[in-house]
């Protein structure tokens, strides 16, 4: 009878030692995919994340720039991963509610992903040269109106916060999107090269990619989309103060993992999110990165995916 106990202890702490083991995360290195060239506020974000979730965790977390083909590549190998907890995609309006309105026959569905946690934002800013006659957002649309043909503006082809915040932008104005003169770019950093050098009447970027220009007296900044000022820029009024509230280009970003994370690695995930987004040194990198922390838990997140894929659809004319 008692080697029979201590077979069924022995037999039970076996149990007990693979559950635990299978159990832990993370235990391996892990990979976050960015669809963006480096230096990008996606990157910066993902970069400032990634540092304190390695020293947190005590495994490599490492951040993999994949650009181009309008973030579907990466995308792709994202949804293609193994749901095992190694591999997730630093997530973002375009790759996500914008992606199946603007690109047509994806390879996945939107809402397969495994949603984990929101984490912050930062708010298209429209800019002009700075010897531009544009003083004010007000003065760009009056341009807009009385010569619609010759008014050009910055746009990547349909994907990012640049095209969303000019489609609000024209939806604001009454003025139709196609009759104005899109310059096809390649890049965020490109359309801001472009308005920094004069040659383009209005265009539009997130802090991280007109911080520089700015600074060197290149750029002007008529308006932050939104209804809440940008630190840095405390004399730059928002699109909301010059009048246009419909104007709203939030380009958040936040985590998302292959179909099928399993619970405990979403729970590990966002608990540290949300602790570290709550750290004051943390809030600080992010917004010298040019985002605002938010946090949102997956549930909250998917909502916003839904919320924002529904707005895009209409501005899209789908």
């Amino acid at each position: 009878m008692l080697r029979i106990a201590m077979l069924a202890l022995a037999v039970l702490a076996i149990t007990l030692s693979g559950t635990s083991a299978q159990d832990k995360y993370p235990t391996k290195p892990i990979e976050i995919i960015v669809p963006y060239v480096a230096g990008a506020s996606t990157d910066l974000g993902a970069r400032v994340m990634a540092q304190v979730l390695e020293t947190r965790w005590q495994v490599p977390v490492r951040v993999i720039n994949k650009p181009g083909g309008n973030t579907v590549p990466a995308v792709t190998e994202m949804m293609s991963a193994k749901p095992d907890g190694t591999l997730f995609l630093m997530d973002n309006i375009a790759s996500s509610a914008m992606l199946d309105t603007v690109v047509k026959n994806l390879p996945y569905k939107v809402f397969d992903r495994s949603f984990v946690a929101m984490t912050g934002y930062t708010p298209m800013m429209f800019i002009v040269h700075v010897d531009s006659p544009f003083k004010t957002l007000g003065d760009a649309v009056e341009a807009l109106k009385s010569d619609t043909a010759k008014f050009t503006w910055t746009s990547l082809g349909g994907v990012g916060g640049q095209d969303l915040a000019f489609r609000q932008f024209f939806a604001a104005t009454g003025v139709e999107i196609g009759k104005a003169r899109a310059i096809a770019l390649k890049g965020g950093a490109e359309a801001v090269t472009l308005t920094a050098g004069g040659h383009v009447r209005l265009g539009a970027g997130t802090w991280s990619a007109i911080a520089a220009p700015l600074g060197a007296n290149k750029l002007r900044v008529l308006a932050v989309a939104g209804n809440v000022r940008w630190p840095r820029l405390p004399d730059a009024p928002t699109t909301t103060e010059a009048g246009y509230p419909e104007i709203d280009a939030q380009y958040w970003i936040g985590v998302s993992g292959p179909p099928g994370l399993a619970a405990n690695i979403v729970d590990t995930w966002n608990e540290a999110l949300r602790q570290l987004l709550a750290d004051k040194e943390v809030q600080e990198k992010m917004l010298n990165a040019g985002l605002l922390t938010a946090y949102l838990d997956p549930e909250a997140m998917m909502a916003r995916v839904e919320r924002d894929r529904k707005a895009v659809q209409t501005l899209f004319g789908n």
